[in-house]
């Protein structure tokens, strides 16, 4: 890999903590001796700082703005989108923090790589393949989600499409979805812990199985294969 792969990783009151923390914690492992650093991480959100209120359990400060992020969306090779309570995904996607973060998400699946870094993700964990769904950028595609919300995420993406949207929802601890026009690749983790994985997969994918055995040694984490979805034999 030529260039540090930049991601962002979106954060928002009432999101489950650890479906940004784990990706945050396998982006930012520091690679083996003498190899080039491969992510470099950056939360953001809407509001600074995240949280407080009824999201009390901790109360974040992002790295950037929503806005700042908008405004220099194609620097950011691989962006994470973290699920909530089915309850608190329906509210923001209707509201106007929302509809922007939708619209940010068609942009960044409209971005082809940067010519340097050859890589261009979009990434969900848990319930995060719902606001995806809401963007429209799983219409036709293979995806995933918390196992709670599966017709969710089907109801989503199929009102995104104004009908049908052609969706398959796997269950899967993790799915590839293929890339879209643009060259950029989507990938689901299913419930929480499966961003871990997910994001395990992709260090190997861009950083090779030297930095991903590495980080999977340095966590103290065995990752889990894709079939190995919550409650169902591995396939």
């Amino acid at each position: 890999m030529a260039s540090t792969l930049k991601v962002g990783i979106f954060i928002y009151a009432g999101a489950d903590i650890m479906d940004f923390s784990g990706p945050v914690e396998v982006y930012s492992t520091r690679p083996p001796p003498g190899t080039p650093q491969v992510f470099s991480v950056e939360t953001f959100a809407h509001t600074n700082p995240v949280g407080g209120g009824d999201s009390a359990a901790l109360v974040y400060v992002p790295g950037a703005s929503f806005a700042e992020v908008e405004q220099r969306l194609g620097t950011y090779d691989i962006l994470v989108v973290p699920g909530a309570h089915p309850d608190v995904l329906a509210k923001f996607i209707t509201s106007e923090e929302g509809r922007a973060t939708l619209a940010l998400l068609r942009r960044f699946a409209a971005l082809p790589p940067r010519e340097e870094a050859r890589w261009r993700i979009l990434q969900s964990v848990c319930s995060g393949s719902v606001i995806l769904g809401a963007a429209g950028v799983l219409a036709g595609r293979r995806a995933t989600t918390h196992h709670t919300c599966y017709d969710m995420l089907k109801e989503y993406a199929d009102g995104a499409a104004g009908g049908d949207s052609g969706i398959s929802v796997v269950k899967k601890r993790w799915v590839d979805g293929g890339e879209t026009e643009a060259g950029v690749r989507i990938v689901n983790a299913g419930g929480v812990s499966s961003g871990i994985d997910a994001s395990l997969w992709i260090a190997e994918m861009v950083g090779g199985e030297e930095v991903f055995r590495f980080t999977e040694k340095i966590m103290e984490f065995e990752r889990r294969g894709e079939g190995q979805a919550w409650g169902f034999a591995p396939v």
